[in-house]
Formats: C-alpha cells, structure tokens, sequence
C-alpha cells in the first residue's frame, strides 16, 4: 500500500527539481569548516596512534618506491632521475614531476627519509584529504543538493577507509583525489559563469592537475564537453572558450614536455612508462594483476636491463612484448581486462598489501562498489544535473587500468563522486520513505 502511494506520489509530482544552475545551494561557514577539521584530526589521530610514519608500518615501497627515489635525487643536487633503487641510473620520467618535487623539498629540509619528513609529508597529505570536503560540498551545491551534500561531506571525514591512503602512501593519491574534485566543481561551475578568466583557471587547473597525475587526464574530454553542450545549449559561445582552456592547460605542461624531448631526444608527454605498464599485466598466463615481480624496483635483473637499455628503450622493449602478446592471444587479453574490470571494483587488489587495523573493512570497498550503480540509475531518472558528467568521470576514469593492471589505491581520485552519488540516492530514498510514511 505504502509503495503505490509512494509511486502515486512521483508521478503526480514529477522529477525533482534541483536548484537551478543560476541559484546554487550556499553553505554555512560552519558546514564546511567543522567536516573539514574533523577529518583532518582523525586522519593526524590514524597517523599518530597507528605509527604509520615507521618504516615497516608504511604500506608502501617507501624506502625503494619510485616516488621517493626521484624526490631524494633532486634533494641531493642530481635532477629528476635515478628512479629505483637509489642507484644513479640516468634521467627519468617515470613519474610526473609535481608530487616528487613536493617530495623533494620536503626531504631538502628535514632529511631524506627521516621520521621528521615522513610525518610532515603524511600531515599535509592529511591536509589535502581533509580540504576535499570544500569541492564535495560545491559539487553538491550545483548537482545533488544540500542534505546528500552534507551526508557526503560527514561520510568523507568520517569514515576510516578514506583516511587510509593519506597517511599510508608517500604517494600523489590525496593531492590527485583533491584535483579531481576541484576539477569537477569548477566544470559545474562554468556554464553558470563562462567568463574569459574562469575557462582561463579552469586549463591552468588542468595542467597542474595532470603534472601531478597524467591518469586524470581522462576527465579532461569528458569535462569539456560538458561544459561546451551547456554553453551550446544556452546559445552561448562555446568553441572559443574550450579552446582557451586547452591552450591554457599546454602552455602549463610545455615545459616538461620541453624537459622531456631535450633529455631524451624524442617526444615524451608528460609520463614515459606506459608500455611498460601495459606489459606489467599483460603476458601469457598471467593473473592480469601486475604483481612486481619483473619490476626494477624490486628485481635486480630487470634493474640491470634498465640500466644497460636507458628508460625509453627499455620501456620500449616491454611495451612491444607485452603488444606482440596482445596479437598472438587476443582471447587471453580479453579475459585479463575482464578480470581487471572486476579488480578496480571488487577490491580483491589488496590481498597483497599488508594487513593494518582499519582492513576489519575489506568488504567495504565492493559495498561502496556495489551502491554506486544504481545510485547512478536513481541520479539518471532524477535528472540531476550534470548526471552525464558523473557518468563520463566513471567510464572512462578506469579505462587505462583495465588495460594495465590496478591497485585498489587507484579508485579513490573517483571516491568523492561516487560518495556524493549514494548520499543523493540515500537522500533520494530518505525523502520517498517520508512520503510514504506520512500518507
């Protein structure tokens, strides 16, 4: 009974209306500062009492990982190079210089790889989570509305499986997390405001977005085409300003691409190792989960072949490999990037990692998972705004680790969205429950 008066009452009441892109949902100054401050002293409070700034407490390849081999070549005077192993191995591009060089300077004053340096990079990449709350509370403000906005906020500060990666990881994952967010705020915002100096930041964001992290360069199509549709759609100018950001997001990433070409002698984007990537997780009979067996990192025959070969050759030689395996069992590479698919979504990527207290939560990756799927539907047949950018940002965003290889830390520049998408469908759900309860 109370079902078809619920379903009575949609259809007499039709789709909800969401404030109108012109009148966006404003915030007390309290609902934004206290969601932040609480995750940022729960975030210090994992740090502190799980000691997770101890060599063998941090779950990465802290002392040997890429990130922090790079950032201490540069704190020493050596330029971006040497990225495994601590050995002098030539110059790189491995990674994107944003985050290495934070690193870098970080290590310049309080020594490579101290107890002081750790804490200091694990405190402001707490930092970095916490200021998420600021453009999950602005996405809200444009799309969902203000209750999902709230619940998503709290469920961000709050809950344990999204402090993780800031004080476990020496790794971009917060800062790229961040900028994704801010980057889908300001795309909501644009159409609203297409002013000269707004798609001006919105490429200068851009660039620096994918100088920390080129993976997030998935967005970038996805991002402004939404944004020309809506300024189209409004009889607006749309080319010019699109291309204005494009222009403004190259002119930010030309000087490492410069850097690149000098150093190398030919054209290297902004990352150089993707073939090798691709090969990590793609050979004959292999999981499809790119273990690091045959990585340099921690294989010192496979160091020796970098080193002989220099970077581009090397990761050249693996790509190709890993290419000729993709020809020679298409079926196979078939069946790894549907496990791969699965992997991204289902968490089964961590059995490797090391278990510390917070893992009682496993489950909860494929639960968060397994609701964004028809809080998405919901979101569709609610007409929320921007719903197709929610859409593209899910599609395309794990596109490059279905082909590669994925860990589970590589979901969580997503996880604000699709936080933000099961408090609307919970709100969504809250509100037809008052309904039915009240008739």
């Amino acid at each position: 009974m109370a079902l078809a008066v619920l379903d009575q009452e949609m259809k007499s009441s039709g789709p909800t209306k969401w404030p109108a892109p012109s009148d966006p949902v404003s915030w007390k100054r309290s609902t934004v500062l206290y969601p932040v401050l609480a995750a940022f002293v729960l975030r210090l409070t994992f740090l502190l009492i799980l000691r997770t700034y101890n060599a063998d407490r941090v779950d990465d390849f802290c002392i040997a990982g890429e990130t922090t081999n790079i950032a201490a070549s540069v704190a020493s005077g050596h330029g971006f190079s040497s990225a495994f192993n601590g050995y002098r191995s030539g110059p790189t591009a491995w990674l994107a210089p944003g985050y290495p060089y934070f690193v870098a300077l970080v290590f310049r004053f309080l020594g490579l790889m101290t107890r002081s340096s750790i804490i200091f990079i694990f405190g402001v990449q707490s930092l970095f989570s916490a200021l998420t709350v600021i453009p999950i509370l602005g996405i809200a403000s444009h799309s969902v509305g203000r209750r999902a906005g709230f619940w998503g906020a709290w469920i961000w500060a709050l809950f344990p499986w999204f402090s993780k990666w800031s004080v476990t990881w020496l790794w971009d994952t917060s800062l790229s997390t961040l900028l994704l967010a801010l980057l889908f705020w300001w795309a909501l915002k644009l159409p609203e405001a297409p002013s000269r100096k707004a798609w001006i930041v919105f490429g200068a964001l851009w660039g620096a977005a994918l100088l920390v992290n080129p993976s997030l360069g998935a967005f970038l199509p996805v991002s402004l085409a939404w944004c020309s549709f809506e300024l189209h759609r409004r009889h607006r100018e749309w080319l010019k300003p699109s291309a204005l950001s494009l222009a403004m997001c190259l002119i930010v990433i030309s000087p490492w691409v410069a850097r690149n070409r000098a150093v190398f002698g030919r054209w290297v984007f902004l990352r150089s190792n993707f073939g090798f990537e691709f090969a990590l997780g793609n050979y004959h009979s292999s999981l499809g989960r790119g273990w690091g067996g045959p990585h340099p990192s921690g294989n010192m025959k496979e160091f020796q072949e970098y080193w002989r070969m220099g970077e581009i050759a090397y990761i050249r030689s693996r790509g190709e490999r890993a290419f000729q395996f993709v020809r020679e069992y298409p079926r196979e590479f078939a069946t790894l990037t549907a496990k791969r698919v699965s992997y991204f979504w289902d968490g089964s990527s961590m059995d490797y990692l090391k278990p510390i207290p917070w893992y009682w939560m496993p489950s909860s990756y494929a639960v968060v998972s397994f609701l964004v799927l028809p809080a998405l539907l919901i979101a569709h047949r609610r007409r929320l705004q921007a719903w197709p950018m929610f859409f593209g940002l899910l599609l395309l965003y794990p596109v490059p680790y279905y082909l590669t290889f994925t860990q589970v830390r590589y979901r969580h520049p997503i996880e604000p969205i699709m936080v933000l998408l099961i408090a609307f469908a919970g709100a969504e759900a809250a509100r037809n429950l008052r309904l039915a309860l009240g008739r």
